[in-house]
């Protein structure tokens, strides 16, 4: 970064804390011990509060977060995505597991020096003139140390994987490997889609333990990004392997720094503000578009944008850190959401609610006519509370109006498919940086900027690739675009169809196949009943039964061996025939 784009400091870095340092060889040895026994206290504890009427929302919150961040690694990337579906569990118990943050204590300065000697296949100094061995930040995965290269003398910031990882990581995974299987064979929670959430968290598993793909997405949106005037921290890739990872350090001001500042001395802002050239309402805005155009034009955005991860430069310039989390939306699903928040930006409620409802992979076959006027209400109530500066940003932001929308849509049996969620998780790491950059902004007069100015990014693209005196070229752009919302519209008429004709489909067929079944039972009955009597009259044998029922048995007519046969055959192929029919007619439906 170039030494004018610098600023100054907002709290000064000799006043931070000190990462500590736990030393221990033996700390993930035992770690399944550790796992099962803190798992059943934790249990134990979640029953007793039950038994004794004192369970809530907020407590067990409280508790799985503490589970989770004592247990680090993929446990608490377990948590925060449980905290992104408010529509599935209490928004109490997401706001507590939203809270997990990935840090750690720091391991052995000592180790840090050898895997990094190890992974570079040289010695230390040969490839650094300065190396901290103070860590300057720790995560359960790996720890950050401070390092100048001897080649360029450029500062640099050396990621490095803590020792036992990958032994760790496979533990973890294979325990909640077996506990979502098992939750999902025993159907608890169907609507949690439990074998989604194991796709999404083995997705993390494999790239968290390698660095290979941090350093992949942060090249990729590094170029990206260059385009909206956000940057991205330099690579240098001859020196990253799968546990280490060198970068470009950054010297700016964390978001954190800058949102402890507005919230506890906020006197000290605007003298900051001037110094430095930064005015917080540019901010807002280059970070909202830049989101924006990740997901909707770059097709890569940034999962992951908490405060940890924006530091503020002079001028108004953004760098963005930590491309672990990156996220991409599937074509089809891309064109609904574009739809959808176009709709919503030009309040347009109606259609914004139908192709929000698409997004969801199963629909059930139910009227959806209560929901939308729900929802309608909600937004409308929104829209009013855009207008008013001094209402709370969080209560105007995105991120409110996608958890209303799923909220509402999971009361009706309607889930959202997981891979959605990095959008919605990408909207709420972002909100907690947009309330104090930009709390009195129209959100939709917002969203409309963008979309004014995307067409017209989108116009330029296309004059670049077509004669000069062709005119009229935004009907180039508009036409493909209400093309495709024709296209989403005429889905959705025949989704709403064919939801009825399944509807009444399904009906049909679970009558048919609960005929079937009983004359499948009765053929079945009847066959058992006529080989009982077969062997009363033909071997003589009273099954050591009464008189009375001795008496009744002998009314019937003796027959011979191969007509009883043939009627216990004829009952006995019936059986098994309508029973094969009841079982398609259940697969049917």
């Amino acid at each position: 970064m170039r030494e004018e784009w610098i600023p100054t400091q907002l709290i000064a870095r000799n006043t931070r804390p000190e990462i500590p340092i736990d030393d221990r060889a033996h700390r993930y040895r035992f770690r399944h011990f550790a796992l099962l026994g803190r798992g059943l206290g934790l249990v134990a504890h979640l029953l007793f509060l039950k038994l004794t009427g004192r369970l809530k929302p907020v407590k067990t919150g409280q508790l799985l977060c503490a589970f989770c961040q004592k247990m680090g690694l993929l446990w608490i990337k377990l948590g925060q995505l449980l905290a992104m579906r408010p529509d599935l569990l209490s928004q109490e118990l997401c706001d507590e597991l939203a809270r997990l943050q990935d840090r750690a204590l720091g391991f052995a300065p000592e180790q840090a020096r050898l895997r990094i000697e190890a992974e570079l296949g040289a010695p230390l100094n040969e490839i650094f003139s300065e190396f901290e061995d103070k860590p300057w930040a720790a995560a359960s995965i790996g720890q950050v140390h401070r390092a100048r290269l001897r080649k360029n003398g450029a500062r640099v910031v050396i990621k490095v994987r803590r020792p036992g990882m990958q032994r760790a990581f496979v533990r973890d995974m294979q325990l909640i490997r077996g506990g979502l299987s098992l939750l999902e064979r025993l159907s608890v929670l169907p609507f949690m889609h439990w074998n989604e959430l194991l796709w999404e968290l083995n997705q993390v598993f494999v790239e968290e333990l390698d660095y290979r793909y941090e350093v992949h997405n942060q090249m990729r949106l590094r170029k990206s990004l260059a385009r909206h005037q956000i940057m991205v921290p330099r690579v240098y890739r001859r020196y990253c392997t799968t546990k280490v990872l060198v970068m470009e350090f950054v010297d700016g001001v964390s978001m954190v720094d800058y949102l402890y500042v507005v919230a506890n001395q906020p006197h000290k802002l605007d003298a900051w503000h001037r110094e430095n050239e930064i005015d917080p309402d540019v901010v807002g805005r280059r970070l909202l578009f830049s989101f924006l155009r990740q997901v909707f034009e770059d097709k890569l955005f940034h999962a992951d944008l908490h405060p940890g991860n924006i530091y503020l430069m002079r001028n108004n310039r953004l760098v963005l850190l930590d491309f672990g989390s990156i996220g991409t939306l599937e074509r089809d699903l891309l064109r609904k959401y574009d739809a959808y928040l176009e709709a919503l930006a030009k309040g347009e409620f109606a259609k914004a609610i139908d192709i929000f409802v698409l997004i969801a992979p199963r629909l059930p076959s139910t009227n959806l006519a209560p929901m939308k006027e729900e929802l309608m209400r909600a937004l409308s109530s929104w829209k009013d509370r855009c207008h008013v500066p001094e209402i709370s940003y969080k209560e105007k932001s995105a991120g409110w109006v996608l958890d209303t929308m799923t909220k509402a849509l999971a009361r009706h049996g309607i889930t959202i498919q997981w891979s959605f969620f990095k959008v919605l998780r990408g909207w709420t790491t972002l909100d907690t940086s947009l309330r104090d950059l930009i709390p009195s902004r129209d959100l939709p007069g917002l969203m409309t900027a963008y979309m004014k100015q995307r067409r017209t990014r989108e116009m330029q693209q296309v004059m670049g690739q077509l004669p000069a005196d062709l005119l009229r070229l935004q009907n180039l752009v508009d036409y493909p675009v209400e093309q495709a919302e024709m296209g989403i519209y005429r889905g959705a008429n025949l989704r709403r169809l064919a939801q009825v004709f399944e509807g009444t489909t399904n009906r049909v067929s679970r009558l048919v196949a609960a005929s079937f079944g009983f004359f499948s039972a009765a053929f079945l009955v009847g066959a058992a009943a006529g080989t009982g009597l077969c062997l009363y009259q033909l071997a003589d044998f009273n099954y050591g039964l009464d008189m009375e029922t001795l008496r009744n048995l002998a009314r019937f007519p003796k027959l011979d061996l191969q007509v009883w046969l043939l009627i216990n055959g004829f009952l006995a192929y019936s059986s098994f025939s309508t029973g094969l029919l009841a079982q398609r007619f259940r697969q049917q439906e």
